[in-house]
């Protein structure tokens, strides 16, 4: 008697058990069809969607439904130029400008993602900036980061502007990483803004890798440490 109620418990565990699992992974597979049908009643071609990852994706999507029901609608007429700045050779970004609009409130995405290995250590920077036909009044983003053959991300620091002007706004520090390793990294830098009467409707985006310096002095110090212990072995072997 008392085994066929053990046995009728630990049934009923798994079966709970794998009922919890099945709504987790039906809740996440919802999470991105649903950010991907937000996306697209906003008018947002499906080539847009499609270039973002899940993640950033999620992100944008999330960003904009939290907005107090506002009825965003893709924006288009904007101008955009990116500039990345490397002192390292070999180092492969892209960085791609989305806009929403909802009456004259406007919020503009700069997503940015590394196609090689870098290594962020505090020096890197990220500078939004806007025409005068946008009058900008609050920045913010998110960063991701893996190793190079990982197949997920692992999200970051949420992002804070550290430096503004009444046209720009710029990230900069260890909020954008601090690895003593070579990873890739992906952001997604924002700028909420209102439209104005002006002409210019250009969006500007700069993301600036500063590599690690070589340490000379360590190279020196081990140096005149070889040469002391040379020079000790020496001398020990003429006494």
């Amino acid at each position: 008697m008392k085994k066929g109620i053990l046995t009728k418990c630990f049934l009923t565990l798994m079966c709970l058990m794998i009922g919890c699992g099945y709504l987790k992974i039906v809740s996440v597979a919802g999470e991105s069809e649903s950010a991907d049908r937000y996306l697209s009643k906003s008018g947002m071609s499906v080539w847009a969607i499609e270039t973002l990852d899940r993640d950033v994706r999620q992100y944008i999507a999330d960003e904009l439904r939290n907005s107090g029901g506002k009825e965003w609608k893709a924006y288009t007429d904007i101008q955009t130029v990116t500039v990345v700045n490397s002192e390292q050779d070999g180092v492969a970004f892209y960085i791609t400008v989305f806009a929403f609009q909802a009456e004259s409130d406007l919020r503009f995405y700069a997503v940015y993602e590394s196609s090689t290995g870098i290594m962020p250590t505090g020096n890197d920077s990220i500078f939004l900036k806007v025409g005068d036909r946008f009058e900008p009044y609050e920045y913010g983003g998110q960063v991701w980061y893996k190793k190079t053959g990982d197949e997920g991300w692992i999200q970051g620091n949420m992002l804070a502007a550290d430096c503004r002007t009444p046209e720009s706004g710029s990230f900069s520090g260890r909020q954008l990483g601090n690895f003593q390793r070579k990873v890739l990294v992906k952001g997604c830098v924002y700028c909420y803004a209102a439209e104005t009467s002006g002409d210019d409707n250009k969006i500007t985006v700069e993301y600036t890798h500063t590599p690690p310096k070589e340490n000379h002095e360590t190279g020196i110090y081990i140096t005149i440490v070889a040469v002391t212990l040379i020079a000790v072995l020496i001398l020990r072997k003429r006494e």
